[in-house]
Parts: structure tokens; sequence; C-alpha cells
């Protein structure tokens, strides 16, 4: 038998060297990937709400049901985790959203590159009514050039220092959120960093990527969000 090729040799231990340092990273995201779904499992059985690991119709179907800008961002949109169920009388669908963004290259063996997922919370509810685009974000938040309408500034000023309201229809915005409301976020709101958004007769919570329990705080905040904005609108 003919001897090994020293570069073969090389090669092999390289790809042993490579293989010790990857697979370990590899199987930690891994694990955390399926705690993450366990521990969403969990906090939805513990509420008497379902859970499914994959969207339940179609991957990345369930955002084209509804009209918010990020749904439409990027490409290869996923949407996974889906925590579903009735709320205090508030219909809840919360899940990861996913999406990838298509990166710019001037080699064209490269124009299908993708970046890394950047993965969103979410949680909708549905109220009657038809209403003008509104997004209430943190004013911590960069100011994002796609969300249609300018700032409105209310009349509260610890509002104000805590959130920015965005709305193409300004005494639309206004009216809605009255004190009652603009209170509910002040105080009792879930402190996290969460953008609450209506559209139409649509709600939606969302935030960068939360943890499980925080995950558990914005399906518990939404059917509060959704009864005082469907008690300002009919005032």
């Amino acid at each position: 038998m003919p001897p090994v090729p020293l570069v073969l040799l090389v090669l092999a231990a390289l790809g042993a060297a490579v293989a010790l340092v990857i697979a370990p990273i590899y199987l930690d995201l891994f694990r955390r990937e399926l705690s993450r779904a366990d521990e969403l499992r969990q906090i939805a059985l513990a509420r008497g709400l379902r859970f499914s690991r994959m969207d339940p119709a179609y991957p990345g179907s369930t955002v084209f049901r509804y009209p918010f800008e990020l749904f439409s961002r990027g490409v290869e949109q996923t949407c996974e985790n889906f925590i579903t169920g009735m709320i205090d009388g508030v219909d809840v669908v919360a899940f990861d959203f996913l999406y990838r963004l298509q990166l710019d290259s001037d080699d064209p063996a490269d124009s299908n590159e993708r970046s890394e997922p950047i993965r969103f919370s979410c949680a909708v509810a549905r109220v009657e009514g038809h209403r003008p685009h509104v997004v209430i974000e943190p004013r911590s938040a960069a100011l994002d050039v796609r969300a249609d309408g300018e700032p409105v500034r209310l009349e509260w000023g610890d509002f104000n220092a805590r959130y920015r309201v965005i709305s193409p229809d300004r005494g639309f915005a206004a009216a809605l959120l009255d004190l009652a409301l603009m209170a509910w976020l002040v105080d009792e709101a879930p402190r996290l960093p969460l953008t609450w958004e209506i559209q139409r007769d649509q709600l939606l919570c969302r935030a960068p990527s939360l943890a499980p329990q925080e995950v558990a705080e914005l399906v518990a905040g939404l059917p509060e969000f959704a009864r005082r904005v469907a008690r300002a609108a009919s005032d």
C-alpha cells in the first residue's frame, strides 16, 4: 500500500480541527433552538393555549394575512413557534418571525448571498372597526423611514419621553391615545422594548427577538392593549 501523501494528512488534520471547533457551536445553537421551542410550548400549555413549532398552514404564509410593513421586509420570511388561543375574549396569535436580507455583491457568483436571520417576536389580534395606521414605538428606537406619516406629539410629557407615535392621521392618533391608554402604556404595559401597531382592524405587538418568558409578557399584554384600543376608538 503506497504511503499517504503528506498533504492529505495535513488536510485531514485541518478538517478534524475545524470539525472540533464548529460541531460544538452548531450543537449549542441547535440545543438553544430546541430549548426555546420547549419553553414556549410550556408557556402556551400553562395558559391553556395551543402551540405549534411550525407555521400551521405553510411556511411563512401566516404573515400574508396581516397588513404590516414588518412582514414584507427582506427575503426568505419564516414563521415558527406559534402560540394561539383566546385570552380574556381576545383571539391572539403569537410567533417568531424571521427574515434575511439579500446582500449586495459585485460578484455575480454571490448574487444570492443572504444575511443571518433577523428575528422578531410578534403577537397579533383583531378588533372591530377600520382604523388608520398608527405606530407607538419606544422613544429610543431609530426613526423608521418605512413608517408612513409623521411623529405626533401628545400632551403628556412622561408619555412623550417614553414613546414616539407616528401616523398619517394625526387627529385620529391623538384621539385614540386618550389619557387612559397613555397611562396604561406608561404604568402597566410590559416593561419591554415593544412597538404597538394598529392598521385597519388588526393590532400588532412586536420587538426584536425576546426570551421565552418575555414572550409570555407580550402575549399577556396584547389583549389588554386590544381592549383599550377598542374602548378608546368607540368613545
